[in-house]
């Protein structure tokens, strides 16, 4: 008896597409410098002030970068610092690094443990839906940013666990808008393009209640 084959539906195509991408992307990855993880304790004691002890942030106006992949974020410092990515404290900040104190720094904070200390109370049915399934011209967030938010260390796909709706959804905004055009933005504006206001407030909302 002949089995039928069916079509695979447009989500599915959709997300093969990107799982192709990424399967690149993680290569690439690999050829990244490795830093030193004591030097880039020592540069980043400055980072403490406003990032936390050991990159675990207890103010929402700032993000952890405890457990970040060291590829996000050097690549992150490096915009900052070549002026890709606008924001008045970091542009400052980055502006003396060396490319080999990027790569420390980065070393340092991938080693370290990510804790959430104060999850949202209230998630999102829909934000929820959105990270693990998708829809129609959106990718599952899960796909990239693991199922649990923990992020991607080879690819360099940052962990979003931790991180505040407030944080999330100006990312999600300033990659619909073209502000942040650098980096991940290849993949991250077209799908923040298709997302609308509210879908961007469910997946922060989602998001920042992650524990």
């Amino acid at each position: 008896m002949m089995t039928a084959v069916h079509p695979m539906p447009r989500r599915g195509r959709f997300a093969a597409g990107m799982l192709m991408g990424l399967s690149f992307l993680a290569g690439a990855a690999q050829a990244s410098e490795a830093g030193s993880i004591k030097a880039g304790r020592e540069a980043a004691q400055s980072c403490a002030a406003c990032h936390g002890d050991k990159g675990n942030s207890n103010n929402p106006a700032f993000p952890s970068l405890a457990g970040q992949p060291a590829k996000y974020v050097a690549s992150q410092l490096t915009a900052y610092r070549d002026g890709k990515r606008e924001n008045a404290i970091m542009n400052g900040q980055a502006s003396g690094l060396s490319d080999q104190q990027i790569q420390d720094i980065a070393a340092y904070y991938a080693a370290q443990e990510r804790k959430v200390a104060s999850p949202a109370d209230e998630g999102s049915a829909l934000g929820a839906d959105l990270y693990h399934q998708g829809r129609e011209n959106v990718a599952a967030c899960a796909a990239c940013h693991h199922s649990e938010a923990l992020g991607n260390q080879p690819a360099g796909f940052p962990a979003l666990r931790g991180l505040t709706a407030g944080y999330v959804a100006q990312s999600l905004k300033d990659y619909r808008s073209g502000a942040r055009a650098h980096g991940q933005a290849t993949l991250m504006a077209p799908l923040a393009a298709e997302l609308t206001g509210d879908e961007i407030d469910a997946l922060a909302a989602h998001i920042a209640s992650l524990d």
